[in-house]
């Protein structure tokens, strides 16, 4: 009788332990970024597309498209994250042609990340001109206060798209290069 009362006490606390080691985060619940906590203004220090075809050259964003350092009275370029409610303003001037191109949406939270929602490819010129996927998952640290871009996973980009950004001919690429980007923000001077 006694190991039947055992056992009765027992199934309880096993289940509870098996259902927090299937929830996913190891049987803690990590707190979520707040908007408050992630605010500010973070300069574009490095984003790059690097395609998953080895013989294909890396796009340098910063060289090619975005203008590191544009005439006054323009800002350099930026990422801003709003404190008040969960959305950002990517800020830029193109190279090309000196127009300020402006990209804004909305962000959700993980733990450690912040999320970035991106228009449709089909409506957004940024998102085309700067090989961006449909959702940028970027990596918050306090100190030194960054973003930095997460994952490295595969996606693909029109060609003509790539070979602007990579300043290459498109002459003999498929329709469509996969690759990953990579960026870095920050909060003040760049590393």
């Amino acid at each position: 009788m006694r190991s039947q009362s055992v056992l009765v006490r027992a199934v309880p606390l096993l289940a509870a332990a098996i259902a927090a080691a299937c929830s996913g985060d190891g049987g803690t619940n990590p707190s979520r970024l707040t908007p408050q906590e992630v605010q500010g203004v973070y300069n574009v220090c490095s984003l790059r597309f690097q395609p998953s075809n080895g013989a294909l050259p890396v796009a340098d964003l910063l060289a090619t498209v975005i203008n590191p350092a544009p005439p006054a009275p323009k800002s350099a370029p930026s990422l801003t994250l709003s404190g008040q409610d969960a959305t950002y303003q990517l800020l830029y001037t193109r190279r090309s042609d000196s127009f300020t191109q402006d990209l804004r949406g909305g962000v959700s939270f993980g733990g450690s990340a912040v999320f970035a929602n991106l228009p449709d490819e089909g409506t957004s010129e940024v998102r085309r001109e700067l090989l961006l996927p449909g959702q940028l998952q970027l990596s918050f640290t306090e100190a030194p206060r960054r973003l930095s871009t997460t994952g490295g996973v595969a996606y693909s980009v029109r060609r003509s798209d790539y070979a602007h950004a990579a300043g290459i001919s498109e002459e003999g690429l498929q329709d469509r290069i996969s690759g990953s980007i990579s960026g870095t923000f920050a909060a003040g001077a760049c590393p």
